[in-house]
C-alpha cells in the first residue's frame, strides 16, 4: 500500500485574495516542526538602546485613522497615557469641552494617587471625544509622533 498525497484547497477571506495549499502531509509537518525549533529557540536578548544604537525608521501615520487603530497605538508597549505635560496639551487642545469630559491629573498628588487604568480610561474617553470632533486625525499624529519615553506605561 503506498502512501497517498493529501491534496487540499481551501480559501480564507477571500476578499484579502488568500489561499492555502497542502500539498502533503509531510511539507505540512516539516513546516509545523520548523516553527516549534524556532519558538523554542526564542529570541535573543534585548539590549538597552544608547546613542550609538541607530533608531528605527518612524512609520508614518495613515492617511486616515479609526477609532480603532488609535486606541491600539496609545495601548501599544503597554501604555498608559502620555506624561502630564504632553497629556494636558493635548487635553487643552480638544474642542468644544463639555464638563463631563474627564480632566487630566496634572498635579504630582493627583497624578500619584490616580491608578494606571483609570489614566488610561480618561485618555480613551478623550480619543473618544476627539473622534466625535473630527479632530482624530490630527490627535493621533501627535501621540503617534511621541517618543516611547513620553509615555507613562503600566507598572511605573
Amino acid at each position: 500500500m503506498s502512501a497517498s498525497k493529501t491534496v487540499k484547497t481551501t480559501r480564507i477571506q477571500p476578499a484579502h485574495g488568500v489561499e492555502v495549499l497542502e500539498k502533503n502531509t509531510e511539507t505540512s509537518w516539516a513546516l509545523f516542526q520548523s516553527l516549534v525549533e524556532q519558538q523554542e529557540r526564542g529570541f535573543s536578548e534585548t539590549a538597552p538602546a544608547g546613542p550609538d544604537t541607530p533608531a528605527a525608521a518612524p512609520r508614518a501615520a495613515p492617511a486616515e485613522v479609526s477609532l480603532d487603530e488609535a486606541l491600539a497605538e496609545i495601548r501599544k508597549n503597554n501604555r498608559v497615557c502620555p506624561l502630564p505635560s504632553i497629556w494636558k496639551k493635548l487635553y487643552d487642545a480638544l474642542p468644544n469641552k463639555v464638563p463631563e469630559l474627564a480632566a487630566v491629573p496634572v498635579t504630582a498628588e493627583e497624578w500619584k494617587q490616580t491608578p494606571s487604568l483609570e489614566k488610561r480610561t480618561r485618555l480613551r474617553q478623550h480619543m473618544e471625544w476627539a473622534a466625535t470632533q473630527g479632530v482624530l486625525k490630527q490627535v493621533y499624529k501627535a501621540l503617534h509622533a511621541l517618543p516611547e519615553n513620553k509615555w507613562h506605561h503600566m507598572g511605573e
